[in-house]
């Protein structure tokens, strides 16, 4: 089954970012027909070009000025980088080149095409482009990997997703050398799957794993760098002397969260459907602002005491002259929306009534409310809100 991908068609070259299995590579040759695919996870051209990376335009010789190239999975051979830059300005042609670990091609070659080709990233599916293929139980389950979201064989979609994580380990870590000890970091892999969605200690983290602050830190910092999880700091309220200082964590999917876990069955782990879901709205807000060039970035707010604000999106930053403005956005997974949700997302509603523009909440009922100034939306109405450019 066929999606409609929300990201733009580019024209120009564009180095294109982004976990494997996103689409990454099916939407460049859907959507923009290449003259030639150059796929260097296919041993005999990843022979040819890392040993010779020159040898690409022996390859390419015979395309015009404005003829397309795709490099599939470029981290592979990052000098190739360097051979494309040349290309782009002796020969005019344009090149699609996709990628799945930032941390190897900058470490690898400083060249990443800076004024040469647009950079982008692709994300899992995200519900605007999901539709009503699937509900959003069963996307907590699998996840929103285009490859399992229209699978209705659980086993399958299981085996896809615990093949994948141990892939991931192997070929993405192991195999650049960001880690010398692979059952050390497996046993991090599953306990970052524990702590999915959570604030993070990194002291009671290197206890339980038995590593130093430093070494755990350092392994959050690769899931980041090989685009398979995303950091959450904590914003500054000042509300109370309670206030969290510690950033949460995010795999990338939910369903890659579920299988670092080693959990068979989400009934298994029912306190963390509601992560889960803060991960399936995390994908559509990055998505949105990727699609809308927003560069907005994402925050949560906890006081121990009182509990989290999901999300905080920052409009705009703090200045000298003026305070920074942001949108508050409180995710339950619930289908009744009980006025205790709401606890931390009114008080900072009440005591920033003109830096928070909007106080939103996601709940999975079907009824819109609007209770203290806070607009309380049905996930579907959330999606619809924000495509149309009315949250953000």
């Amino acid at each position: 089954m066929k999606f409609n991908r929300v990201y733009e068609r580019p024209n120009s070259s564009v180095l294109l970012l982004g976990p494997r299995g996103v689409g990454k590579s099916t939407f460049m040759k859907s959507q923009l027909k290449p003259s030639i695919v150059i796929d260097l996870l296919k041993q005999e051209t990843f022979r040819l070009l890392s040993l010779n990376p020159s040898k690409l335009e022996e390859m390419i010789a015979h395309l015009k000025p404005k003829d397309t190239v795709l490099i599939d999975e470029i981290q592979n051979i990052p000098p190739l980088l360097n051979e494309v830059h040349r290309l782009i300005e002796d020969r005019d042609l344009i090149f699609f080149i996709t990628g799945s670990s930032a941390r190897k091609l900058k470490k690898n070659s400083p060249n990443l095409l800076a004024g040469r080709a647009l950079s982008k990233k692709m994300f899992p599916l995200c519900l605007k482009e999901i539709g009503q293929k699937r509900t959003i139980q069963n996307l907590l389950f699998s996840g929103s990997l285009p490859k399992v979201v229209t699978e209705a064989n659980k086993n399958f979609i299981n085996d896809f997703l615990f093949t994948y994580v141990e892939t991931y380990l192997k070929e993405e870590v192991f195999q650049e050398g960001l880690t010398r000890n692979l059952i050390e970091f497996s046993k991090f892999i599953e306990l970052a799957g524990q702590y999915h969605g959570q604030i993070l200690n990194f002291e009671n983290l290197s206890r339980e794993i038995g590593k130093s602050g430093d070494t755990v830190k350092a392994w959050f910092q690769i899931l980041q760098d090989t685009l398979i999880g995303h950091m959450i700091e904590p914003y500054s309220l000042k509300l109370s002397t309670k206030e969290s200082k510690h950033p949460k964590f995010y795999y990338f999917d939910c369903g890659v969260a579920r299988a670092a876990q080693g959990v068979q069955e989400i009934e298994d782990i029912p306190e963390q459907r509601g992560f889960y879901l803060e991960t399936i709205i995390l994908n559509e807000l990055k998505t949105y602002f990727e699609v809308r060039r927003k560069k907005y970035k994402i925050f949560y707010y906890n006081i121990s005491s009182v509990g989290d604000l999901d999300f905080i999106v920052e409009i705009k930053k703090k200045t000298l002259s003026s305070p920074s403005t942001f949108i508050g956005i409180e995710i339950k997974h619930s289908k009744i929306w009980r006025p205790n949700f709401e606890i931390l997302l009114d008080k900072v509603k009440k005591s920033y009534p003109k830096q928070m523009l909007k106080a939103i909440a996601i709940y999975l009922g079907d009824t819109r409310l609007t209770r203290n100034h806070i607009e309380i939306l049905p996930i579907n109405d959330f999606v619809n809100l924000l495509w149309d450019d009315k949250i953000l």
